[in-house]
């Protein structure tokens, strides 16, 4: 192994030759790992990134649409919105201003817990939420007021001010979520306490609904049952009484026609019956309510004005009408139910007229008394 031409040396450079080579295959794999690792990720990062990309063209979008769709399509959404509310709740007061809160409410509640969980949502998940946040968020910006409309004025239907009531404590409902969302937040990162993913969404909710109680306190009661419509037992107008002997309300409008499917989308019904001291008349009076003016009016279109209503003794005679979302049956007739003469109809239809103002000034809140025309005309004048 040695010689006397340096082999020691030459030993040594072999040894230090090893050496390198060892590094050199031991330590390749680790130096290029981290590259590894980083290629392996590129993948996954980079379908972050286009999923981040298409929200934030969807949310510019979104931005852009909403104020065109709230003129192309907002009056005529927004009156399928207070329709379909309507006819779930009945039109009355509690339901309709539970509904105006649910219109804002449910559109922030579902931001709030999408923007709390949206770091643990997968791509797909991501954009899912987005997709079905659109038309929540649309529906309530539909009825947000602006500079030149107030929310009376986007609002229509006989409970269009429970509605506003509704909605005007969900916007405060918000506003006080906000604040409590705040303070929990700075008072949980002074305590260094963990709070654990729900609690945005369960802070918001305790305050939505806390303003949920108020404005059902605060509802203004809508006359669609006989209680509220039809609350007097007598009352005298233009010098004639009038005694109610029957009353009732119900879901639909049932038996009210011999055809119901006349009547095919109708809400509510409000009966009643009367008498007055002026002659024997006998006034009954069936009012129906739909979910709109225009479906009212639909309604009313092909049916003449001599429809009977269903179910009544006797001759009568008959009228039909509309008042805003209700369509009006009046029958009249003597009390034995004999026939109508030409010189009874008059004084018959005074007493039906004075039952249909009757009614319609419960509606608007403005009780006025008809004034004798056109052969129309009590009795004993």
């Amino acid at each position: 192994m040695w010689n006397l031409k340096g082999g020691r040396g030459r030993s040594v450079d072999l040894v230090a030759e090893a050496r390198a080579d060892a590094e050199r295959r031991h330590g390749r794999p680790q130096a290029h790992a981290a590259p590894q690792a980083e290629r392996g990720a590129t993948p996954a990062a980079a379908r972050s990134a286009r999923s981040g990309a298409l929200i934030g063209v969807l949310l510019v979008l979104g931005l852009v649409a909403f104020p065109i769709a709230s003129v192309v399509i907002g009056p005529a959404t927004r009156e399928r919105i207070e329709g379909y509310a309507c006819a779930v709740t009945g039109c009355t007061g509690p339901g309709m201003a539970t509904a105006g809160w649910l219109l804002i409410t449910v559109p922030f509640l579902y931001v709030v817990t999408a923007v709390a969980l949206w770091s643990r949502l997968p791509a797909r998940a991501r954009l899912a939420v987005v997709v079905v946040a659109v038309p929540l968020v649309l529906g309530a910006y539909l009825f947000i007021p602006g500079r030149r409309r107030d929310l009376d004025d986007l609002l229509d239907g006989p409970a269009r001010y429970a509605t506003a009531t509704g909605i005007t404590w969900a916007w405060a409902g918000l506003a006080l979520a906000l604040l409590a969302l705040l303070v929990v937040a700075v008072l949980a990162d002074s305590r260094k306490a963990a709070l654990p993913p729900v609690w945005a969404s369960l802070v918001a909710a305790g305050a939505c609904l806390a303003m949920l109680g108020v404005a059902l306190g605060r509802a203004d009661p809508v006359p669609v049952t006989a209680e509220l419509a039809l609350p007097e037992r007598t009352f005298t107008a233009a010098g004639d009484t009038l005694t109610r002997t029957s009353t009732e309300d119900r879901r639909g409008c049932a038996g009210v026609l011999a055809g119901d499917a006349r009547l095919h989308g109708c809400v509510r019904t409000v009966r009643g019956s009367w008498t007055t001291d002026d002659s024997d008349a006998v006034v009954r009076l069936a009012a129906v309510l739909f979910p709109t003016e225009a479906v009212a009016r639909e309604r009313r279109g092909p049916l003449r004005s001599g429809t009977a209503q269903a179910g009544l003794d006797g001759e009568t005679v008959d009228v039909v009408s509309t008042s805003g979302s209700w369509v009006l049956f009046v029958s009249v007739g003597h009390a034995d139910g004999r026939a109508v003469g030409r010189d009874d109809r008059g004084y018959l239809m005074w007493a039906a007229s004075q039952v249909v103002y009757r009614f319609i000034g419960h509606q608007v809140g403005l009780l006025v008394a008809p004034t004798p025309k056109d052969g129309i005309g009590p009795r004993t004048p």
